[in-house]
């Protein structure tokens, strides 16, 4: 007999209203963790003040949130797979509410970097049970699905691309009219609405393996090596490339790498099953993804940098400039979605890599004229080129995904993604700050991004041809 617990128990929607709820809740929660790494450098200068942070201590603001995020994100995707995606992804949330409002409430710099440090650690659970999820509710087993999957993350790409440039215009407006806390607050009732929805709209999803069969010694040294690694890279700026400090821990870290891969393969059942790189799709995805974050990330530091410091707009201002970037992503991302399905996701990728490659080389001519005439166009095409290149990447990297991976490879993803932007802006804020003026130094950056879409371009050939995308499934064994 039913017990009345279980009769009262939500249950997900079904059919088309399931799919539209489903992407409207994964999307806008991809919206506000890429906005939730934007508003935060509005508001910086303002917490600095009523604070007394010293700009080293107010750094973390930002770095404590990528350390976290990035440094936690492979063992996020497999416990999603093990103990529940929608049981994770709500956890999550919940976490990120918790952190945030404790982040609202901080009156001093130890429980503000705390929560920030926090935040980053909730989103990485919530990033790869997120798209791990968006993966089962769209599934590719069929043509008319892959269809559906290629159109679903075209939008869940788009809003990521309007949260970077909201997070700028909605910092601005929430620091000028309630103070910095809010951009903190906001996050409260998003997160907790976003749990409770996910009852209703998301069905639950695990892999085969038993949580006794996770990979402890795998996730202590990945994770280690992971974080350690980010830890590096964000303390480039102050420590610099050649101090002991960075080629010390950076020995370290890539020895804890180099021990994870080892355990990766003797294990019976790994945090990551190294097999899932015998896929040319997955593996070539993944290091387009990251090449494509090498660039946009710099890229959009260096605008914002540009537009404040050298044409004197104040940061809300600014925040408005990103906006067209952010819609020419949101629109080339619905386009590309079209488009793959006719032309493979090759053609698409590569394609997006060479607007990529175009805007960037266009935007590199800066010199401090009007924005209408050296910076709006420029943006444009970046845009298209970025939204295709998004789209098509992320197709291929979870096409055939095996439903009981889906989160370690979604994980892997969002890895590439994160540790990409990174390594990408410390490699060209070193190159730029070599310079002794600002315009030549963001010039500079902006052609080192260059190299990183030519280098994307290049990683797209082995991508699939055909519009089928080709199978993800590798063949069994070690």
């Amino acid at each position: 007999m039913t017990s009345p617990v279980a009769r009262r128990r939500p249950r997900p929607a079904a059919g088309p209203a399931r799919h539209t709820g489903a992407l409207a809740l994964l999307a806008g929660c991809q919206f506000v963790l890429i906005l939730d790494t934007a508003i935060i450098w509005v508001a910086m200068p303002s917490i600095g003040r009523v604070l007394a942070l010293a700009p080293a201590t107010l750094s973390w603001l930002a770095n404590g949130y990528s350390l976290t995020f990035g440094g936690f994100l492979l063992l996020g995707g497999r416990l999603a797979d093990l103990v529940g995606r929608r049981r994770l992804f709500r956890a999550g949330l919940v976490a990120f509410s918790a952190a945030s409002l404790v982040g609202a409430l901080a009156g001093s710099p130890a429980w503000l970097l705390g929560a920030r440090a926090a935040q980053g650690l909730a989103a990485a659970v919530v990033a790869p049970a997120s798209m791990s999820l968006m993966m089962v509710v769209f599934p590719d087993r069929t043509g008319a699905e892959r269809a559906r999957r290629g159109k679903a993350f075209a939008v869940w790409q788009a809003l990521g691309a309007l949260g970077g440039s909201a997070g700028f215009f909605l910092g601005g407006v929430l620091t000028q009219v309630y103070g910095w806390p809010s951009v903190f607050a906001i996050n409260v009732p998003i997160g907790l609405v976003a749990a409770f929805l996910a009852a209703r709209l998301l069905p639950e999803s695990r892999g085969a393996e038993r949580p006794s069969d996770f990979d402890v010694a795998g996730a202590v040294v990945g994770t280690a090596g992971l974080a350690l690694a980010v830890y590096v890279l964000v303390g480039t700026s102050d420590a610099g490339w050649a101090s002991a400090r960075t080629v010390g821990l950076g020995t370290l870290a890539a020895a804890l790498t180099a021990s994870f891969l080892v355990i990766q393969r003797v294990r019976a059942n790994p945090l990551i099953p190294l097999r899932i790189f015998r896929s040319p799709a997955l593996a070539s995805a993944t290091v387009s993804i990251g090449l494509a974050n090498m660039a946009i990330v710099p890229m959009v530091f260096f605008l914002s940098l540009h537009t404040q410091r050298t044409l004197g707009f104040s940061p809300f201002v600014a925040g408005l400039t990103a906006l067209p970037l952010a819609i020419s992503i949101a629109t080339s991302s619905t386009v590309a979605a079209r488009l793959l399905r006719r032309f493979g996701v090759r053609a698409v990728a590569a394609t997006g890599f060479a607007a990529f490659t175009v805007g960037l080389l266009w935007l590199s001519r800066v010199s401090g004229g009007s924005y209408l005439t050296e910076v709006f166009g420029p943006e444009i095409v970046i845009g298209i080129g970025a939204g295709m290149t998004f789209v098509a990447a992320t197709v291929a990297g979870t096409a055939r995904a095996p439903e009981d991976q889906a989160g370690i490879v979604a994980s892997v993803f969002c890895v590439s993604q994160q540790v990409g932007g990174v390594l990408g802006l410390a490699v060209l804020t070193a190159v730029a700050t070599a310079y002794p003026d600002l315009v030549g130094g963001v010039r500079m950056g902006l052609l080192g991004a260059a190299l990183f879409t030519i280098a994307g371009l290049l990683s797209a050939i082995p991508l699939p041809g055909h519009s089928e995308y080709g199978p993800m499934s590798p063949p069994s064994g070690p």
